[in-house]
Parts: C-alpha cells; sequence; structure tokens
C-alpha cells in the first residue's frame, strides 16, 4: 500500500519547503536541475553529474556521467551535519542514546534500485535481523545496543511480544512504512538542540537591551507569571510567590537594575508560563503562543550563559536549571532527546551538591530560617525532577544520600517582608495532618526516598537478578498507604475550598501518577513472560496501577477542567477552555504512555485467558472489563492523537501507541482484514491522514492558526502548532494566588 502522503500535494509542497529550507548552502550554489519523479526528501543524497541526466545528450558534449555513488545518510546525521555509518542504527545515534529515531528516506526513484538492496543499513533476506520470530525484547544487537531500566519506555514496549517487532519497525515487511512514518517529523522539526539551556541557540544579535525591549507589554507579561505560579508552582515550589512579586515589582520600576541570573529566571518562567496561557492571552502581540515561547527560551539563554552560574552557583542559577529541566520534560525545546534530559538534570544535581542543599541546616547557623525553607523547597524540586528523569530515561537516582530536613508545613502568609528583609514568622510550622500551603510538599517528602529508591533498584535490576517476591508486596502496600494519608489531607482541602479547589486536587492527582507509575516498575520483572502466570497478583496490580493513571489523563484532558480563577481576578468568558490541565498533561506524559502499552499487553493476555482482571470492590470508576479496557485504549487514543502536534516527542510517542494499539486489535480479529501487517497499513494510513488534516502539519503559508493568535497564522510559519481552544478576555490586573 503506498502512502498517503505521496499523492498529496499539500505534503509535497511541504517535502520542497523543507528542503529548500534545511540547506545551509543554497544561497551560494547553482541551481541544480529538476527532478523530474518526486522531490528527494530529507535524509537522502547522491552525487549528480554535471549534466541533466533526464534530458538528451546535447551535441558536442560526449555521454553524461551517470550518478557514480549513493550516499545514504539517516536523518538525524544529516540535521547534525555528522558523518554516518549507515548501519541501523548509525554508531552516533547510538552514541546519542537517540537509536529509535534513526530513520533514512526511501530510495525515491522508480528503478532497478527499489528491488535490489532495499532499506539504507538493511540486508535483504536477513531473518537473523528483522524476523518477528526473533526475541522481541530490548537486549540484543537486532534491537536495542544499550542497556535500558524498566521504567524506559522501550522496556514497556517490548514486553507485547508479538507487537514488538511493529513496535519498533523491525518487521521486514513493515519496516520501510514505519520508517516513512518515522520521517515525517523531520518535515516539521527545527534544528535539533544539543545544548539548551546552555545557549546554543542564541542569536548573534541578542544583546540585553534588544532582549528587554522585545518583551510583550507588561499586563501580557503579568498575566504570564501568574499562569505558572497557577500551574506550575503548585507542583514545583521552586519561588515564594510574594517575594517574586515584590521582585517583580521592583523589575517594572527598573528593568537594569537586575542581575543577568535574576532575568535567565524571569524569561524563563515566561516560556512556561506560555503553556499555560489560554490563545487569546497573545492577541494584541499579533504572534503565537509557540513563536514567544521560543523567544523567552533563546533570551533565557542568552542571560543563564552570560552569569557566572558555573564558577558561582547560586540559588536562583540552580532555579533557573530547574526550571529548563521542566522545559525538557514538557518537549517546549524544539529538537529536545531523552539523552539530553538526564545530562542536564545531573549538571543540575551537582550544582545542587556544591551548593550544599542536600545538607542538613544545623551546619550553616548563620542562614537566617527563611533561607533554610528556601533552600529546603528547592532541594526537594531538585529531588522530584530527578526522579521523574529518572524514570522517563531508565536511570538512576544519583542523589539518595542527604540529611537536608523537608520544607516546613506552612502557609505563605507566614513569610512577609520586613525593613529587614523576608522573615519567616516563629511558630508558624503546623502539623503533618494540617493544611496548609507546604502541604503538598510535606506529603511529598515523605514519598520521594521510597520513589527514589525503588526507580534506582529496579532500574538496575535484570531478570537474573529480580527482587524478592516479599520485597514487591512490602514497597507495594507501603506506597498504597502514603497516598491514602497523603489523601485524606488534600481531599479535606478540595471539600473545604470549593471556590478554589483546583490546587490541591491537581497535586493529589500528581501524586497518584508519581506512586502509580513507580507500582507499574515494582511490578514489572514479575509480569515479564513466562514469569507472570506464577504471580498473578503483579498482573491485576498492574492493571489497576495504569486505569489509575489513565483516570488521570481522563480528568485533566476534559476541555472544561482547568484553573479555578478568583471573582477579584482576569474575568474569563463563559465556556472558555483553558490549557492549565493540557500543561499537566506533558508533565506526566511519559507516565501516560507507560500506561497504555501496559494496558495493551494485559489486554492481549486477557484475550487469551492467561491472567485474569482484578476484583473489583465497588468503589472503582474505571473500567471493569476487557471490554471496557479495550474502549478505554481506543479512546485514549484519540486523546494522544490530538496531542501529537505538540512537539516530535509527542508525534513519537502517538506513532508507538497507535502501532501498539493497531497490534492489539488484529490479534483479537478487530481489524478489516488481510492479516496484521494490512491491518498496520491502515493504521499508517490515519498517521498520515493526522498530517494531512492540519494536526501536525501547519503548512508554510498561514493556515492553521490559532484563535486570538492574530487571525489565520502567522506568515511564513513552519512547524508544529499545538491546538489551543478557547480564549481570553481581559488582560489585567496580575494578582499572586494565596
Amino acid at each position: 500500500m503506498a502512502p498517503l502522503l505521496e499523492s498529496r500535494g499539500l505534503l509535497a509542497q511541504g517535502w520542497k519547503c523543507h528542503i529548500v529550507c534545511a540547506s545551509p548552502s543554497s544561497r551560494h550554489t547553482k541551481k541544480k536541475p529538476p527532478i523530474m519523479e518526486s522531490e528527494q526528501p530529507a535524509g537522502y543524497f547522491s552525487t549528480f553529474s554535471i549534466l541533466d541526466p533526464n534530458r538528451p545528450n546535447p551535441e558536442g558534449t560526449g555521454k553524461p556521467q551517470k550518478r557514480n555513488r549513493r550516499v545514504y545518510v539517516c536523518i538525524p546525521c544529516h540535521r547534525r551535519k555528522l558523518r554516518c555509518d549507515k548501519g541501523q542504527p548509525c554508531s552516533r545515534c547510538i552514541q546519542a542514546d537517540a537509536a529509535d529515531e534513526c530513520v533514512y528516506q526511501k530510495f525515491p526513484f522508480s528503478s532497478k534500485h527499489e528491488s535490489g538492496s532495499g532499506e539504507p543499513g538493511e540486508t535483504p533476506q536477513s531473518p537473523a535481523r528483522d524476523s518477528p520470530q526473533t526475541t522481541p525484547g530490548p537486549s540484543g544487537s537486532e534491537a536495542r545496543p544499550r542497556l535500558h531500566g524498566v521504567t524506559h519506555w522501550s522496556t514497556v514496549a517490548s514486553e507485547f511480544r508479538e507487537g514488538w517487532p511493529y513496535i519498533a519497525g523491525l518487521d521486514p515487511e513493515w519496516g520501510p512504512r514505519y520508517r516513512h512514518l518515522q520521517s515525517l517529523k523531520y518535515l516539521v522539526a527545527a534544528l535539533p538542540v544539543h545544548h539548551f539551556p546552555f545557549g546554543e541557540i542564541c542569536h548573534c544579535s541578542e544583546s540585553r537591551e534588544s532582549a528587554l525591549q522585545s518583551l510583550p507589554p507588561r499586563p501580557v507579561v503579568d498575566t504570564l507569571v501568574r499562569c505558572y505560579f497557577e500551574v506550575i508552582h503548585p507542583i514545583y515550589r521552586l519561588l515564594h510567590p510574594a517575594e517574586y512579586e515584590f521582585e517583580l515589582q521592583a523589575f517594572w520600576m527598573n528593568v537594569n537594575h537586575f542581575s543577568e541570573e535574576w532575568l535567565a529566571q524571569f524569561f524563563m518562567i515566561l516560556a512556561l508560563g506560555c503553556q499555560a496561557a489560554p490563545a487569546q492571552v497573545f492577541a494584541s502581540t499579533g504572534r503565537r503562543p509557540s513563536s514567544w515561547t521560543d523567544q523567552f527560551l533563546n533570551s533565557s539563554q542568552y542571560f543563564l550563559c552570560r552569569s557566572p552560574f558555573v564558577s558561582t552557583p547560586t540559588l536562583t542559577s540552580a532555579r533557573t536549571l530547574c526550571l529548563g529541566v521542566i522545559a525538557r520534560i514538557m518537549d517546549i525545546v524544539k529538537g529536545g532527546e531523552t539523552s539530553q534530559l538526564a545530562s542536564l538534570m545531573g549538571y543540575l544535581g551537582r550544582m545542587a551538591v556544591s551548593l550544599h542543599l542536600n545538607r542538613t541546616s544545623a551546619l550553616f547557623p548563620e542562614l537566617l530560617p527563611y533561607e533554610v525553607e528556601i533552600r529546603r523547597r528547592l532541594w526537594l524540586t531538585i529531588q522530584l525532577l530527578e526522579l521523574q528523569v529518572a524514570m522517563r530515561t531508565g536511570t538512576s537516582c544519583t542523589h539518595q544520600d542527604y540529611d537536608a530536613e523537608p520544607p516546613s508545613n506552612i502557609n505563605d502568609t507566614s513569610i512577609y517582608h520586613t525593613g529587614q528583609g523576608w522573615v519567616l514568622e516563629q511558630g508558624a510550622a503546623k502539623s503533618d495532618l494540617a493544611l496548609t500551603d507546604g502541604t503538598f510538599q510535606t506529603r511529598l517528602s515523605d514519598l520521594i526516598p521510597i520513589l527514589s529508591e525503588i526507580t534506582t533498584v529496579v532500574n538496575q535490576t535484570t531478570a537474573q537478578t529480580t527482587l524478592k517476591y516479599d520485597k514487591i508486596q512490602s514497597w507495594d502496600e507501603q506506597l498504597r498507604r502514603k497516598v491514602r494519608e497523603a489523601a485524606s489531607v488534600l481531599l479535606m482541602a478540595a471539600q473545604s475550598q470549593a471556590n478554589y479547589s483546583f490546587r490541591p486536587r491537581i497535586q493529589l492527582e500528581f501524586l497518584r501518577v508519581l506512586v502509580n507509575r513507580s507500582l507499574l516498575a515494582l511490578h514489572h520483572h514479575y509480569i515479564s513472560a513466562p514469569r507472570f502466570r506464577q504471580f498473578p497478583a503483579s498482573s491485576q496490580a498492574v492493571i489497576n496501577s495504569s486505569l489509575e493513571i489513565l483516570s488521570v489523563h481522563q480528568s485533566w484532558y476534559q476541555p472544561n477542567h482547568g484553573l479555578d480563577y478568583p471573582s477579584s481576578s482576569i474575568a474569563l468568558p463563559e465556556g472558555t477552555a483553558h490549557r492549565s490541565t493540557a500543561t499537566l498533561l506533558d508533565i506526566c506524559r511519559d507516565s501516560f504512555g507507560a500506561a497504555m502499552l501496559y494496558l495493551v499487553t494485559s489486554c492481549r493476555r486477557l484475550s487469551l485467558n492467561v491472567i485474569q482482571l482484578p476484583p473489583t470492590d465497588g468503589r472503582q470508576q474505571h473500567a471493569t472489563s476487557q471490554a471496557e479496557i479495550v474502549r478505554l485504549v481506543q479512546t485514549q487514543l484519540e486523546d494522544f492523537r490530538e496531542r501529537a502536534c505538540c512537539s516530535p516527542s509527542h508525534y513519537d510517542e502517538y506513532i508507538s501507541l497507535a502501532v501498539a494499539e493497531g497490534c492489539l486489535r488484529g490479534l483479537m480479529g478487530g481489524s478489516s482484514g488481510g492479516g496484521l501487517t494490512a491491518g498496520l497499513m491502515e493504521v499508517a494510513d490515519r498517521i498520515e491522514r493526522t498530517v494531512l488534516e492540519g494536526k501536525l502539519w501547519t503548512g508554510g503559508g498561514g493556515g492553521g492558526g490559532e484563535e486570538g493568535a492574530g487571525g489565520g497564522g502567522v506568515e511564513g510559519s513552519t512547524g508544529f502548532t499545538p491546538v489551543t481552544p478557547g480564549g481570553f478576555e481581559g488582560a489585567g490586573g496580575f494578582i499572586f494566588p494565596h
């Protein structure tokens, strides 16, 4: 079945536009002869003769030269301008921990070459490499030449043994079409950012004055900062709201008074605030939120690189790097890769140790109580980020030995400004059962040690060194008890603050996602074949945890589920859909994807009657039968499809989940016929149709614009553009949450 995109003029023009724009020397070279068939896609390059081989031989010019060689280059190596060894995957992509992104373009010319050697780096008729009978797990040179822990998506997906050759593109019949789908993200992806937030994409013409003069109007800036504190701050408590409000007011009075590291933090906050702000916030600016995000990230890098964060790190520079890790986790940094996220987190962890954030405050008697509290909050947030990065990358938590105390269970109003500076009210700390602004962090500090230990142990454990099942059950019981304790306090907040219950509800749901993600990893080795037959309790625990995670995904995805703005704040039009919980979806995206993959594997085993559904207690609100779970997977897949436009990473995740769901449907007899591969070709058509419908590709002309962001789009814009429904009226006064 031929790919849909090959017959559509829109995407053909997209190929052409991408190739012309991607060539760094197109303005300094002679015009090449036109290609009579299809345009050459990115990633395939060949040497041409001076004469056009498609035209008759002019008299007296001799016989025209033929192409003397074909140069195959994988797309990532081409975009990075690196030498490629043409492996599958190539050594460059392996070293960059991005072997799953090593894709090639199919030879575009219809000739005898198409039926010859096949795909670059692929040996024809090589069952040892691509045969579906090969062990589909992540071990072995044919699948994953590097070691990943059980929290990495590829390890989770490989448990679906029948579907793994198709999810990874290893099946010889499906492989070419799969690589074609993989390559579509390079139509719209920006150039890779290898060193964010260390300044690789900063413009040479950037200056302090130009960065500050390019700020949007003050009402827009104040709104973005407020959106950050409403959505990001409840999870990552890096700043004290009242202190930052005080600093921001001083900033508007004298913008030249603040240091480079403060400005780097400021622009990073604005970039994250763009993700939570409704689209009409930017209506008066005439630019899209994604355009502002890129500008804020660039400016933040500019100021960070000009601050002494390497020689003399401060709490502000550490907070800026924390915000950079959050931006990486949310994939708002174009071209980011998972390995870069782990490296950035490693640098941040060492900076925190150099600042002695991991040590008890008793060693520093000169610190004021307020300073001690701020340092504790920062250290706990760094621990949380390290845990999230370790879960996503399948690595270990490196900073488990510390003696720093947890943050105090106090309200933000207990910290106030006096003539001598910021002070912490004496005796303000409440008991652990009392509800305050700091309750979430106190509960989190109780969970972080065990979650970090579990993540480190399971990611270092192999099938030969599996933990004893008694230890698994003990950890399982301990985690569930701690979540119940946190729920008893935070749910009390949601019930007692009916007019402003967004924050405690979101905090509790985030904790549930975090804990259930750890439970999935905890039971992983005991649901692996053939061990899952001996431990049915683990299979049932995995189903329950996956359903719990996806129930949170459903709650956050609802378009009418957003911020609870106080009446004294910005007025919102009736029926406006907010982007706040969409931001939270990005923060926990890898957990939602892992839950989907575990449910797909469980559904297949349920259909074979080798495992049983967990018993119901009448209080569960999620799916309780195999048919309901299958429908839930299909419904959630549509949600992932709607968000596949946000970044190339979102698109990759959608492809993996769509292929996994297609394999499940084909194996359970739900496809239209023709075998599993034929059913997957229909899945591929739907993925390409997603591109054609404009959910991924916005074109180069001005279509696909966002409502309230300059009408019909930004002229000349290309790339992944988030779908941001709804709007925002009245960029009024700036009010911090209390």
